[in-house]
């Protein structure tokens, strides 16, 4: 890609279309693709480009990707480079949503796992009771301990790890419906 001129706010980001420069129309796919440009996978970084801009922006204001190509060589091939954009980004929507459901599935697992060793760790200690004698009171508290330490994996899925995955979700899902202009055409 060529340099870009990194925005410097919001306020900057939320002006107009986001903005993909490149030197030619090769350089928007995967040059080690041997598909027709067509059906070829987006190049990384500019993938990475739209999508990072995209999860920044307003989620209710419709998307607009704007490809500047710096040779000009456009060729007629504007609709096949705007639908390579739209599939990529459907099928990193698919992805994504693939990816939550599974960590969601993940969460409900470790939930039930760790809620079973919260109860069995914690009955055992109840079990042993406290004690005047040391290594019980140990034993007895460090079951305790382990019984709650085991939520922390479903905890951490369940109230952190999901957001940044439905985030990108829907910015992808945002994209494979946006609009694609090119400029100068």
């Amino acid at each position: 890609m060529e340099q870009r001129l990194f925005l410097r706010n919001r306020d900057e980001l939320s002006e107009g279309p986001i903005k993909v420069r490149v030197a030619t129309v090769e350089h928007l796919f995967n040059r080690m693709d041997p598909s027709p440009l067509h059906e070829r996978a987006l190049n990384e970084e500019v993938a990475d480009w739209i999508e990072e801009w995209a999860e920044d922006l307003d989620a209710d204001d419709p998307m607009e990707v704007e490809i500047s190509v710096a040779d000009g060589r456009l060729d007629g091939r504007e609709e096949i480079i705007a639908n390579g954009l739209l599939s990529h980004f459907e099928y990193r929507e698919w992805q994504t949503d693939r990816q939550l459901r599974k960590l969601l599935r993940e969460g409900r697992i470790s939930l039930v796992i760790g809620l079973a060793a919260l109860a069995g760790f914690n009955a055992v200690s109840r079990l042993i009771g406290s004690s005047t004698n040391p290594m019980i009171e140990v034993i007895h508290e460090g079951l305790s301990v382990l019984g709650w330490v085991s939520m922390w994996k479903p905890l951490e899925i369940l109230l952190y790890d999901w957001w940044p995955i439905r985030h990108e979700r829907r910015a992808c899902q945002r994209l494979a419906d946006a609009t694609i202009t090119f400029a100068g055409t």
